[in-house]
């Protein structure tokens, strides 16, 4: 395994272009429930067919010195009920499954739990966002699929901010809608100042810019981003964006094809057929 990412560092390059760290060998180590244990989890990625541009098979692998963590103490997550580890069931090793989680989609039952490990900064994880995981909603409105979403902010040094913001805008019931429209708006504006951009999506998405930026600066936000980045550097995770789906990795923004083919996978081993329309 490479050391581990600094957080904020910029980006060293990207995965090995042939795809061959993100498919197969490589071995995720899962906390147990409570921390008591280990365990070992192949990542047998299933790989049906792959772009001939390397770029989209990978994400932008982060193997950058020492490691590092975003500020904060490590935190609960969302709710105060909520465990100190990601659970380590069979059926979907790292689910958190929690009922009040505002930042997963789907049911808290799905019989396959997808993990996503991402960076608001990394163009390959806007890219999965904007083309991929719109494809993916019929598993989820189905109630075959939950996805999970964890900050693991490395590719700058304002991503762990925008990940904050996130959670801020996650207290006004506006996750999901930050997340979709951050990265459209990251796109569309390149290079431009981050507390612009974040600005531009607060006056969209009409959220009250006082509580959002009270929000972002408390110790909650801090930790719970923390804590994701934590549960990534446990198991391994070196690059974004990087995928757990029921214990299988994927690394990298694969195609379509490639998720399809793994969930439903998944789906036929927990006894309830295929999910793909």
């Amino acid at each position: 395994m490479s050391d581990a990412p600094k957080r904020g560092a910029q980006p060293a390059g990207r995965s090995s272009g042939d795809g061959t760290a993100a498919r197969g060998g490589a071995s995720w180590k899962v906390p147990l429930a409570a921390g008591a244990a280990l365990l070992l989890v192949t990542a047998a990625v299933a790989v049906v067919r792959f772009s001939e541009d390397p770029a989209e098979e990978t994400g932008a692998a982060q193997e950058a010195g020492a490691s590092g963590a975003p500020s904060g103490a490590a935190a609960d997550g969302p709710g105060d009920a909520a465990p100190d580890t990601a659970s380590a069931g069979a059926d979907a090793p790292m689910a958190r499954r929690q009922a009040d989680d505002p930042t997963a989609l789907g049911d808290v039952d799905a019989p396959v739990v997808m993990v996503v490990y991402s960076d608001y900064h990394c163009p390959y994880c806007g890219r999965w966002v904007q083309e991929t995981q719109p494809e993916l909603a019929h598993y989820v409105e189905s109630g075959d699929l939950r996805i999970e979403w964890r900050d693991f902010p490395v590719i700058t040094d304002t991503s762990e901010d925008v990940a904050r913001a996130s959670r801020a805008a996650a207290e006004q019931g506006a996750f999901w809608e930050f997340h979709e429209a951050y990265y459209a708006a990251a796109e569309e504006s390149g290079e431009s100042d981050t507390e612009e951009t974040l600005a531009g999506v607060v006056d969209e998405l009409g959220l009250d810019a006082g509580r959002f930026d009270e929000d972002r600066a408390a110790d909650a936000a801090a930790a719970q981003v923390e804590r994701d980045f934590s549960e990534g550097l446990s198991i391994g995770v070196t690059s974004t964006p990087a995928f757990l789906i029921n214990g299988q990795a994927v690394m990298g923004a694969q195609p379509l094809e490639v998720f399809e083919a793994v969930i439903d996978s998944s789906l036929e081993a927990a006894g309830t057929g295929g999910g793909r329309q």
